[in-house]
């Protein structure tokens, strides 16, 4: 198991191959996926989705095709969530670790640079898929001719993630030394269960898919009734892009706290690595950036969810003096179940028009008619969007095609559920 795992992130850390960051059934549902992110894409979507669906999941998706046009992100996750039955004091303990999470999190920030709130702001802001190269090459051909002189200041991405992953650990050990034996026990029990799953794709309470209906149980013991989830991820996603001049590595570490799952907070600590190659020298920037989230579940048939991307933030810097600012927005959505087999969404993305953009809306559709299949459909804007995705064994393979000014571009993800 252990080489398996220093694999796949191995693969996450090394390869520059087509995967893709947007999850083929949040595709496929036209996007609409704040109020239902509940996998390892949960950092892209909504980070409170951590908390939701106990288990560890290992995810990979690639794009089909055209690569580096509009979607064209490499990406691989890593979700883990266990669950503890205890008072309400324990979601309360968790919800005080994404705290500690954010205040760390913001204190990385301020460290790196100014830190600074993501709202209100005259600047130009950018969308963090957008490339930078064109710019920031414009604005230092700019300076030489106005006669400023240009100077490269080296960062380091070694030094900038290591002070990074340091601040953030000093909040998780205190929580893990304190739930350290309550996981371990909780882990066996788990593990003698999956040694009776059926074969093919069953139900399975210790690692949920989207066919499964947690609280559909006789014994209350197996629901997540009365019981916390915590839960986190670390999402890489990267993109060499040698058209544009630009590669992307995008590094999102997330921690989450639920109840029940009938309540979730969550929160993303994301650092932005980029390599102008299109210039010379070279030109390497850093940012970073602070995400909010959380989730509200009324019954597994009414859904919100809500997602503050971009709260804090430091701004990109680059090595030749150049800043660039990543785009904040809210997101909104919810989902209904009318029946167990149907899910209906819609999304909001920019809700309060931020940045002088227009609110974006997204609507999809997922009927499972039987289990281990699911179909969808959707409107991302004006695109249309279909997709489906299929359970065998441990493994979830997803699909989507999405058009209009995306032009039919295909994904298609594994998800390895351990």
């Amino acid at each position: 198991m252990k080489k398996i795992i220093v694999f796949f992130l191995g693969l996450a850390l090394l390869t520059n191959s087509a995967l893709a960051i947007f999850a083929p059934r949040a595709i496929g549902m036209g996007g609409a996926y704040t109020a239902i992110a509940d996998d390892a894409y949960a950092a892209y979507y909504n980070p409170a989705g951590f908390a939701i669906n106990p288990g560890i999941d290992l995810v990979g998706s690639y794009q089909l095709n055209n690569r580096n046009q509009t979607i064209g992100d490499n990406a691989f996750a890593l979700k883990g969530c266990f669950e503890i039955g205890m008072n309400p004091f324990a979601w309360l303990a968790g919800v005080g670790l994404v705290s500690s999470f954010a205040f760390e999190g913001a204190k990385y920030l301020s460290d790196k640079g100014t830190i600074k709130k993501n709202w209100g702001r005259s600047e130009k802001a950018y969308d963090k898929e957008e490339y930078a190269a064109e710019d920031v090459k414009e604005e230092e051909e700019a300076k030489k001719e106005a006669g400023e002189e240009v100077t490269h200041s080296s960062i380091s991405r070694k030094e900038v993630v290591k002070e990074a992953a340091k601040e953030v650990a000093k909040g998780t050990i205190k929580v893990a030394k304190d739930f350290g034996k309550i996981a371990a026990a909780e882990v066996g029990r788990q593990t003698r269960h999956y040694y009776y799953a059926p074969g093919w794709y069953s139900p399975n309470y210790y690692r949920p898919s989207y066919w499964d209906d947690r609280y559909d149980y006789q014994e209350k013991e197996i629901t997540p009734i009365g019981k916390a989830q915590f839960g986190g991820g670390l999402t890489v996603l990267m993109d060499k892009n040698d058209s544009a001049g630009q590669t992307s590595n995008y590094y999102t570490l997330s921690l989450a706290s639920g109840w029940g799952e009938i309540a979730a907070v969550g929160a993303n600590l994301n650092i932005y690595d980029i390599q102008l190659t299109g210039l010379t020298p070279t030109t390497r920037g850093f940012g970073a950036g602070l995400d909010l989230g959380a989730l509200l579940r009324f019954s597994d048939k009414l859904m919100f969810g809500v997602n503050a991307k971009e709260l804090l933030t430091t701004d990109i810097k680059f090595e030749n003096g150049s800043t660039r600012r990543i785009q904040m927005g809210v997101n909104a959505g919810v989902a209904i179940k009318p029946i167990r087999q149907i899910t209906v969404a819609a999304d909001m993305d920019n809700i309060f028009g931020q940045n002088g953009g227009e609110p974006t809306t997204h609507y999809g559709v997922e009927v499972r008619p039987v289990y281990g299949l699911a179909l969808r459909a959707g409107m991302w804007g004006e695109a249309k969007t279909a997709g489906l995705g299929i359970g065998v064994g441990q493994m979830i393979i997803d699909y989507s095609i999405i058009g209009g000014s995306y032009n039919r571009t295909q994904t298609i993800s594994g998800t390895w559920k351990l």
